[in-house]
C-alpha cells in the first residue's frame, strides 16, 4: 500500500529579506540619474579645460571645480573627473591667478641655474638680483636713500669692521713681545731659582729674590700668580732690604700692596706709578736717573740701588724690573733680575740696559 509523502512550506514573515520589486526599480532609477549627472559633470569639466586652453577669459572665469552628486559621491562604480596636469606657468594677463611675488623674485633669480658649481655660474646667479639692476640703475646713495633696510645693513658692517681693526690693534699693542734669538736678553734658565736666604739679608747688601721662589710664587698678582708677573714686587723688596736691613717684609708684602691699590698690571707706566707710590708707604725714596751710561755709572758708585723698569721684549714679554747693583773689572753692569737666574749670573754693557729701560730710579730712605 502505497503512502503519500506530504511537505509542509513554511510561510517567510515580511522582514524584508525578500527584494521588493519597488525598492528594485527605485534603486535603478538613482543610478540612471546619477549616471546623467556624471555625464553633465563631465561635459561641464570638458568646456572648461577647452576655454583654459584657448585663453577664453569667460570661460576662465568659470573654472570653479565640478563637484559631483550626492548619488555619485554615494557610488564606487563611476569616476571622477580628473582636472589636465600642465607644467607651462599661467600667464597673468589672462585672469587665472596673481603670482606670489616671492615666487615670481625666485623665478626671475633662476634664469641662470647652477647645474655644475663655478664661479661664472655664482656671479651670473648673485648679480641677476632684482636689487643688484635697481643698483646699476640708480646708485648705492639713491638706494640707500629708499631702503632703510640698505642703509641699517651698511651700517653694521662698517661698525663690525671698526671694531675688528680696534680687535687686532688692541691685540697687537697688549701682545707679550719676545726677545730675539741672538738677542742678549734671550738667556734660559736651566736651573731652579733659589732666592738669598732672610737670615743672610743686611743692609747695603742686595739679596738676590726671584718671582717664583716657592715661597711666593704661587701668590695671586693681576690675572695670575708673582710667578707669572711679580717682577716689580720683588725688585722693590730687594732694594728695601738693602736700604734699610728688615728682614721682615717679603715680596708677597708688596705684591699685596699693588694689588690693594689696584697696581698690578704689567705695563711701563703701571710698574713706574706703583713703585713711586709703594716706595713711600715703605719709607722709601726714589730719585729719577738720566738714561744715558753717565748717570747710570754715577748713581751705581753712589752705593745705592737702582731700580730700572725694562721695556716689553728685553727681559721679559712683558714690562718688567731689575736692580742695578755694581760694576765689575771689566766696565760692565752687575743686576739682579726677578725673572730669571742666568741673566742675574752675567755682566751686562751699559748699550744694553740704556737700549732695554724705560726708566730707572735710584732707591734711597725716605
Amino acid at each position: 500500500m502505497g503512502t503519500t509523502a506530504t511537505v509542509h512550506r513554511r510561510k517567510l514573515p515580511k522582514t524584508g529579506n525578500e527584494p521588493s520589486a519597488k525598492l528594485s526599480a527605485a534603486k535603478t532609477r538613482a543610478l540612471e540619474l546619477a549616471r546623467k549627472a556624471q555625464a553633465k559633470a563631465n561635459a561641464a569639466a570638458a568646456k572648461v579645460r577647452e576655454g583654459l586652453a584657448s585663453g577664453d577669459s569667460d570661460s576662465a572665469t568659470a573654472s570653479e571645480r565640478v563637484q559631483p552628486s550626492p548619488a555619485l559621491a554615494t557610488s564606487g562604480a563611476l569616476d571622477r573627473p580628473v582636472r589636465a596636469a600642465t607644467a607651462g606657468a599661467f600667464a597673468v594677463d589672462e585672469g587665472n591667478f596673481a603670482p606670489d611675488p616671492v615666487i615670481a623674485r625666485l623665478t626671475e633669480r633662476a634664469a641662470h641655474p647652477m647645474a655644475a658649481p663655478s664661479w661664472k655660474s655664482f656671479r651670473m646667479y648673485v648679480t641677476n638680483h632684482p636689487d643688484i639692476s635697481e643698483l646699476r640703475q640708480v646708485g648705492l646713495r639713491s638706494m640707500m636713500e629708499a631702503h632703510q633696510s640698505l642703509r641699517l645693513a651698511l651700517a653694521a658692517v662698517a661698525a663690525s669692521v671698526v671694531l675688528l681693526l680696534a680687535a687686532l690693534l688692541a691685540y697687537w699693542w697688549l701682545m707679550p713681545a719676545t726677545a730675539d734669538a741672538d738677542s742678549p736678553y734671550a738667556t734660559a734658565d736651566t736651573e731652579q731659582l733659589s732666592s738669598t736666604a732672610a737670615d743672610q739679608w743686611e743692609a747695603g747688601v742686595i739679596p738676590s729674590l726671584y718671582q717664583s721662589d716657592p715661597a711666593w710664587g704661587a701668590t695671586v698678582y693681576g690675572q695670575g700668580t708673582m710667578a707669572d708677573t711679580g717682577a716689580a714686587p720683588t725688585a722693590l723688596a730687594m732694594t728695601y732690604v738693602a736700604v734699610t736691613g728688615d728682614d721682615s717684609k717679603t715680596p708677597a708684602d708688596f705684591a699685596a700692596w699693588a694689588t690693594d691699590h689696584d697696581a698690578t698690571a704689567a705695563g711701563t707706566d703701571t710698574i713706574t706709578n706703583y713703585l713711586a707710590g709703594a716706595a713711600a708707604d715703605f719709607g722709601l725714596a726714589l730719585e729719577p736717573v738720566e738714561l744715558d751710561a753717565h748717570a747710570l755709572r754715577h748713581a751705581i758708585v753712589s752705593n745705592v740701588p737702582v731700580i730700572v723698569v725694562t721695556q716689553p721684549g728685553t727681559f721679559s714679554p712683558v714690562a718688567s724690573a731689575v736692580v742695578l747693583d755694581d760694576i765689575d773689572k771689566d766696565s760692565r753692569i752687575v743686576l739682579h733680575d726677578p725673572s730669571s737666574a742666568a741673566r742675574s749670573a752675567k755682566s751686562w754693557d751699559f748699550d744694553d740696559i740704556t737700549n732695554a729701560a724705560a726708566s730707572a730710579w735710584a732707591v734711597t730712605a725716605a
